[in-house]
């Protein structure tokens, strides 16, 4: 007896593996295809927005431009699912207190669901602290409940709860590093329920069991890239007919734990003199960046290989004050540029810009450093730039 539990623990565990590695080679190739996209994205509504903002109200080709700028924007949540799937999506963790996300969320959800659900609540008394990108678990419970309501035909109920967890409630998956302590937030409901076919398949991107046109088989995929990116994991309870629960787990932040931290001033004045050194090694991308910054009246100095930044920076060190620069470029990435010119000048400011993976916490978090994910609004790249710029020098940021 004892032999045969082993080898059905060793089968159970084999199986485990060869499903993580079947996700972490989708992932790859689904996080390449949203970087290629997103550099193609950020040149469509970059000069859709331009062109945009030299057509008055009344313009003939204003609403085709509109329409164009729509489905970019659109095809732009598609790409941040795929990264969130491959577990490439840039996440700006901070201290999130899910109690509070979740009732801040109800009456969202409530008007999103149909009168012939209903959506019910329960929270703990005391805070939930994790930590995690507030705007990714947002996205993740929205899908969950999104894919709860379309499991209930003919109405009935969905329920989100949150409950604080001490280690011994729970068993993380071997790939998870274990916490003290959990905070889980799950989502259920009593629809039709997952067949035991497409157990398997759940988090796979483009799976779907929805009619053709009615679902992009990519919810689920994205809510398993922010949980695991978030160092937690989600277990799946469902039987055919009795409904489905989604059960999301997180390390709890223990009141020893926590931060105090100051959000950053957001200056308004998006227009500006400064000189911005420019490495971006896709030529269509650096084209409009220069194009926006030069717009805004910034003098801008452009290249698109790292070497030619160094060589640049060396002769206009003294100019030059803030660089903007992509994170993956052959060669030497953009945190080693940073780390090279800063080297150089101490308190040079650096905007990071990505389409597909961000750069260490600790330089996120650096206040002499900014990320910008790709595709973004020109204005949201020229308010960035601004507010980089308005930042007191003085602190190194490497």
């Amino acid at each position: 007896m004892r032999v045969e539990s082993e080898t059905a623990k060793r089968r159970v565990l084999d199986e485990r593996l060869t499903h993580l590695e079947k996700m972490e080679s989708i992932g790859r190739l689904a996080g390449g295809i949203a970087h290629d996209f997103n550099n193609l994205l950020t040149v469509i509504l970059g000069y859709t927005e331009l062109l945009l903002g030299t057509r008055p109200a009344d313009d003939p080709d204003r609403s085709a431009l509109e329409e164009i700028q729509k489905a970019g924007q659109r095809a732009a949540a598609l790409t941040h699912q795929l990264l969130a799937f491959s577990r490439k999506q840039v996440l700006l963790p901070q201290e999130v207190d899910l109690k509070q996300t979740v009732l801040g969320l109800q009456i969202m959800l409530t008007r999103l669901i149909r009168e012939d659900i209903t959506l019910a609540c329960e929270v703990p008394d005391e805070p939930a602290l994790v930590t995690i990108d507030p705007a990714q678990i947002e996205q993740a419970i929205l899908n969950l409940v999104l894919n709860a309501r379309d499991a209930l035909p003919a109405g009935g109920w969905i329920r989100l709860d949150v409950a604080r967890l001490s280690a011994s409630d729970v068993a993380p998956p071997p790939d998870v590093k274990a916490a003290n302590a959990y905070v889980r937030l799950r989502v259920s409901d009593n629809g039709v329920g997952i067949s035991p076919g497409a157990r398997p398949h759940l988090f796979e991107p483009f799976f779907t069991t929805k009619e053709q046109g009615k679902g992009t088989g990519l919810g689920l995929a994205s809510v398993h890239g922010i949980v695991h990116q978030s160092h937690g994991w989600i277990d799946v309870s469902s039987e055919p007919g009795q409904g489905a629960t989604f059960a999301m787990h997180f390390p709890a932040v223990l009141p020893q734990q926590r931060v105090a931290t100051e959000p950053a001033a957001i200056v308004e004045s998006p227009r500006g003199h400064e000189t911005v050194l420019l490495v971006e090694d896709e030529e269509a991308v650096r084209l409009i960046v220069s194009a926006v910054l030069r717009r805004q009246g910034y003098t801008v100095i452009e290249t698109s290989s790292p070497a030619s930044a160094v060589e640049l920076f060396e002769r206009h060190a003294e100019e030059i004050d803030l660089l903007v620069t992509d994170v993956v470029m052959p060669v030497m990435n953009g945190p080693a540029l940073a780390q090279r010119l800063v080297a150089i000048r101490p308190t040079l400011h650096v905007l990071f810009i990505s389409g597909y993976t961000g750069v260490p916490s600790p330089e996120i978090r650096n206040p002499n450093v900014g990320f910008l994910s790709k595709p973004f609004q020109t204005a949201v790249l020229a308010a960035r730039v601004r507010e980089m710029l308005s930042r007191p020098a003085g602190v190194r940021v490497v």
